[in-house]
């Protein structure tokens, strides 16, 4: 499962280098320096609501607005404030959250998923994604705060998500793909999440059911990837839909994999996580450096482009894996961590923006940068960060926000 395996090279066989902790230093600094402070500026207006895109030029734009862009802007301010960042994370938490209440939450507690620039209703429809994002929106600004008042909604949101659920465990998502393992992979997101910020124990039952559903329906048993789309009794769906590999969800869902096992000591869940990680792997591009967004079941390339969200991924999956493995695994993992990291880098604009799409010419999308990867980017960051850490035995100032 080593990169050399698909044409890389390895950065160093001793360890750290010099150059991946520069490139940490320098994605901490362009986070702390430009983005943070771009996204809760420019990209949050007067009323509260978290743009959906801003302009490479850092103007707005008038357009619609997804509540789970609203959830994943709270995720990022409320980690950016935990982890010691000294920009106005508590005022963007509190205006964000007000107005996710006031245009996005419907008297059922679950979120619509598309309002108007002024704060119409667009979109009634409660996706299992966007509830997922508002459950973890919710976690982070609660390990943030300190404090639980937040649990009791989330507890209820939760509970009233899991009673729909079938006799495998999973749940249906609105829209043209019901029966798909993403939803789930970030309602495990927000059960983890919750695991360390709550104190229900509802949250670790809903790890555990959704693990159990990944076990034994999402992942194919001989390819050793995860599936993105299924059928009613949850076997792969029909056509190209079920033959859909995405590297980019390869990786998160190792993460996400990873810690569940090492948290429940549950060596059979970490192997499979190192199974689907060597899966996403075979996406990346040799010659570009980057996770492409498709792959094909047998390993095919089914669309060359590379989106940013991707690389994020494979950061935090290697950079996790390189902090819970052997000694014998630990220097191929930094490396390809350095190398994610790497790829990160290349998108992101010094002003606190970034390019979203590159083609396989190495050349960029000309188009404004969307607020959803901000997400991704700091979840990234925050593993960066506690990897260095743990290996190192000790903080770095160069890579901590504060």
């Amino acid at each position: 499962m080593s990169l050399p395996e698909h044409g890389l090279v390895s950065h160093s066989s001793e360890g750290f280098d010099e150059e991946l902790l520069a490139d940490a230093a320098a994605l901490t600094t362009w986070l702390r320096q430009a983005a943070l402070p771009v996204w809760c500026t420019l990209g949050l207006n007067a009323v509260g609501a978290f743009e959906e895109r801003l302009g490479q030029d850092g103007r707005r734009l008038v357009e619609p607005r997804r509540a789970r862009v609203q959830a994943r802007q709270l995720y990022v301010f409320a980690e950016a404030g935990r982890c010691g960042w000294n920009g106005p994370w508590r005022p963007a938490i509190e205006m964000g959250l007000k107005r996710l209440n006031e245009v996005f939450l419907r008297s059922d507690g679950l979120m619509r998923t598309r309002v108007a620039y002024g704060g119409e209703t667009l979109d009634e429809t409660a996706y299992l994604y966007d509830q997922a994002f508002y459950l973890l929106a919710l976690a982070s600004i609660s390990r943030a705060y300190g404090s639980t008042i937040f649990e009791r909604d989330a507890v209820a949101l939760r509970d009233g998500l899991c009673e729909a659920a079938d006799i495998q465990g999973g749940m249906r998502e609105a829209g043209a793909h019901p029966y798909q393992s993403n939803a789930h992979m970030h309602l495990l997101e927000a059960s983890l999440a919750w695991e360390e910020a709550g104190r229900d124990p509802g949250w670790r039952l809903m790890s555990d059911q959704i693990v159990r559903l990944a076990q034994t329906r999402f992942i194919d048993r001989q390819g050793g990837y995860i599936r993105e789309f299924f059928e009613a009794d949850w076997s792969p769906a029909d056509g190209l839909d079920g033959r859909l590999v995405e590297p980019g969800h390869q990786f998160e869902w190792a993460w996400l994999l990873a810690r569940y096992g090492q948290a429940r000591a549950d060596q059979n869940v970490i192997d499979d996580a190192r199974r689907i990680y060597a899966a996403g792997l075979k996406g990346v591009d040799p010659s570009r450096r980057v996770a492409v967004d498709e792959m094909n079941d047998d390993g095919s390339l089914r669309l060359s482009r590379a989106r940013l969200w991707p690389q994020t991924e494979w950061l935090k999956a290697s950079m996790f894996f390189a902090s819970h493995c052997d000694s014998h695994h630990q220097n191929e993992f930094i490396s390809q961590a350095s190398l994610a990291l790497r790829a990160l880098l290349s998108y992101l604009m010094e002003h606190g923006v970034w390019r979203d799409k590159m083609f396989e010419s190495k050349s960029f999308l000309d188009e404004p940068a969307p607020a959803s990867s901000l997400y991704h980017i700091v979840a990234s960051y925050i593993q960066t960060r506690d990897t260095l850490r743990g290996l190192l035995k000790r903080p770095l100032p160069a890579v901590e926000l504060a």
